[in-house]
């Protein structure tokens, strides 16, 4: 994972959002032009239950970030919303029902992975759909949204309910393999910009690749070659072994501060550190460590978790 060769490149795009073929408010082919316009190389429109394909000109092409098909297959369990992004599905997926919450979400999963594609849980905790105990329970998911840029989706949890990023702690110590992403779930390109609209550019995940192809970004997605975020850049990202090595682009125009927290089994705070650079080395009695950067500004980024194995 991550580590460094001389024909790789970082890669930013987004894995979620929405267009008129959905519940979004702008065409697809707008919807590619913004985030083209905002510095994005490639990007997933993953309208509920529609694989949006766009067949442009040249020139229409060339003003769109490189476009991985996809889809949110969507469907649901005694009103829980059951949402799994299909990232590169080579055909269109139909939403399937189960008998109970987990043979549903297992359904869906099933269904996406045998079109080939990259599984996504996604907002766990809008309307409180699932969490960790129907996630363990399951199987075949390759990621879920540790942040999710929609405002209904309750990334930070509330009451008795767990954050997105805590869910995905737990998971990981139960012993499943499974990354985190970030993503903008945008319905609203039109209007207010705002902290009560699902507009863009809130969530993405930087993906380190050979190529801008769909081969060369799923397959070094589906290893874990990528890092989360809100905001907060890497300058550099390795992992050596059983070590991260990382060093942040600062922010000069706002002259950011940044604090890194690496993270173990059951959400063990293992160290923190401050400034822009640092580095971590697993221990021998640890599963796994991961890495969140925290900007003075709000900001994050989440490294995938290294495995002591």
């Amino acid at each position: 994972m991550l580590n460094k060769g001389p024909n790789k490149n970082w890669f930013k795009g987004n894995l979620h959002t929405h267009t008129t073929n959905s519940d979004g408010d702008t065409a697809p082919e707008h919807v590619s032009d913004w985030y083209h316009g905002h510095g994005y190389d490639f990007l997933v429109l993953s309208d509920h239950n529609h694989r949006t394909i766009l067949d442009g000109s040249d020139a229409e092409r060339a003003e769109w970030p490189h476009l991985i098909p996809g889809e949110e297959v969507t469907s649901a369990f005694n009103g829980a919303p059951i949402h799994l992004g299909g990232v590169g599905v080579t055909d269109l997926v139909v939403a399937r029902d189960g008998e109970s919450l987990v043979e549903t979400i297992q359904a869906n999963i099933d269904a996406i992975n045998e079109s080939n594609g990259l599984v996504t849980l996604n907002h766990p905790n809008y309307k409180w759909a699932y969490g960790d105990r129907e996630i363990i329970a399951t199987h075949g998911a390759w990621a879920m949204e540790v942040f999710n840029g929609h405002p209904g989706v309750n990334n930070e949890g509330g009451g008795a309910s767990p954050s997105a990023e805590s869910i995905w702690d737990r998971v990981l110590v139960s012993g499943q393999r499974m990354f985190g992403v970030a993503t903008d779930d945008a319905h609203h390109f039109q209007g207010e910009f705002g902290p009560r609209r699902s507009n863009p550019g809130r969530g993405w995940i930087s993906v380190n690749a050979e190529g801008l192809s769909d081969e060369s970004l799923l397959e070094a997605m589906s290893r874990g070659d990528f890092y989360a975020s809100t905001g907060v850049k890497f300058a550099e990202l390795e992992v050596r072994g059983r070590e991260i090595v990382m060093e942040v682009e600062p922010d000069t125009d706002l002259q950011l501060k940044y604090t890194v927290v690496f993270t173990g089994p059951n959400g063990r705070e293992l160290w923190t550190t401050s400034g822009e650079s640092a580095r971590f080395t697993l221990s021998r009695i640890d599963d796994y460590v991961r890495a969140t950067v925290y900007a003075s500004n709000g900001e994050k980024a989440w490294t995938q978790p290294v495995f002591g194995d």
